[in-house]
């Protein structure tokens, strides 16, 4: 839960100076300090506050009788790396605020999970600590994950977002991927110009969706991909039809890959222990499940098709069944008729 703004002044002092390492503060040297910094009137006060930065925040703290002063058990604690301050919770609640005025309750969901991840992983931070203060024996392991590889050029997010928010264009510098082989570096480089929409992340990767006016359509760019991003002078001038496309876009698709598929029902047949993860995490929010019994759990999905989803229905191999529609049926058995025939021969 978060802390108040005066109780978090006190912690900040109490943190500061018992962190002076060897110099160690006596409880009524450490009174007086808080009493003439944060006006507390009693000791009882303070000695209230550290046990609450005991129990609460696993503060390693202890008393030197012969020193006659407060420390730090483990030299390397820091409480403020364990916190979010007042401000930082005011400022992302405005943050909050600002989103759903102008990105869409989706956008909130995504921030809120964001923050409870935060708060989830400074948890853990506390309990990866021993009960008296010291940290792990070097090489020894709580918790072991898979490090991930993020996408790049992250920082390009919040310039984005403020272009979104003051209705401005950008330009930029993107290099392709699928570039053609006898592509020129310059046009392969060539400098775009957008009129940004929204973003959208995936798989831990950015990218920005908007108007390009060249084309007279709706484009999709990744941000690891971009360079020398600046915010124009000129504003945005997104014609309707676009803005209700994009805004409908990402209901009905999975991932980032656009389609001229249409949307449509998509049944699929997992086994019974796959569908237990599937329930448990499901695929799109569109998701219903229509039968769950000891030989298949069926959901189903209101999608288009695309290239993202057919390479996540690929993961679940053998666990898997694609009843309907039967365009899709199709360009699942190719897919994997294609990848048996690079093991034969």
């Amino acid at each position: 839960m978060p802390i108040t703004r005066s109780a978090f002044q006190r912690y900040r002092l109490i943190d500061e100076v018992i962190s002076r390492h060897p110099r160690r503060y006596s409880k009524q040297r450490l009174f007086e300090l808080l009493r003439e910094h944060c006006g507390i009137r009693s000791i009882s006060s303070l000695e209230k506050d550290i046990q609450r930065l005991r129990e609460d925040h696993d503060a390693p703290i202890a008393y030197d009788k012969r020193a006659n002063g407060y420390y730090y058990t483990d030299p390397q604690f820091r409480l403020l790396r364990l916190m979010l301050t007042p401000d930082d919770m005011e400022a992302l609640d405005y943050a909050r605020e600002v989103l759903a005025a102008t990105q869409g309750a989706p956008v909130v969901a995504e921030l809120t999970n964001a923050l409870q991840k935060v708060r989830q992983s400074l948890d853990i931070v506390r309990e990866v600590r021993h009960e008296d203060g010291n940290t792990l024996a070097p090489g020894r392991k709580v918790v072991y994950v898979e490090e991930k590889i993020l996408g790049g050029n992250r920082q390009y997010v919040p310039v984005l977002i403020r272009a979104v928010n003051q209705n401005r264009q950008v330009s930029f510098h993107y290099h392709k991927h699928d570039g053609a082989v006898n592509e020129t570096v310059a046009s392969a480089e060539r400098t775009r110009k957008l009129h940004p929409i929204l973003l959208r992340e995936v798989s831990d990767s950015w990218y920005v969706i908007g108007y390009d006016e060249a084309s007279g359509r709706e484009k999709t760019y990744a941000l690891d991909r971009m360079s020398d991003l600046e915010i124009l002078d000129e504003p945005c001038a997104v014609p309707d039809s676009v803005l209700a496309y994009v805004s409908e876009f990402f209901e009905h698709i999975y991932g980032i890959t656009d389609t001229s598929d249409p949307v449509e029902d998509i049944i699929l047949s997992f086994t019974p222990l796959f569908g237990r993860y599937v329930k448990a995490k499901p695929i799109h929010q569109t998701q219903v499940v229509l039968r769950d019994d000891d030989t298949e759990c069926v959901v189903k999905l209101r999608l288009a098709p695309n290239r993202d989803l057919m390479m996540h229905l690929r993961s679940y191999g053998e666990h898997l069944k694609v009843v309907q529609p039967e365009s899709l049926v199709k360009a699942m058995k190719e897919s994997l008729r294609a990848m048996l025939e690079r093991y034969q021969g």
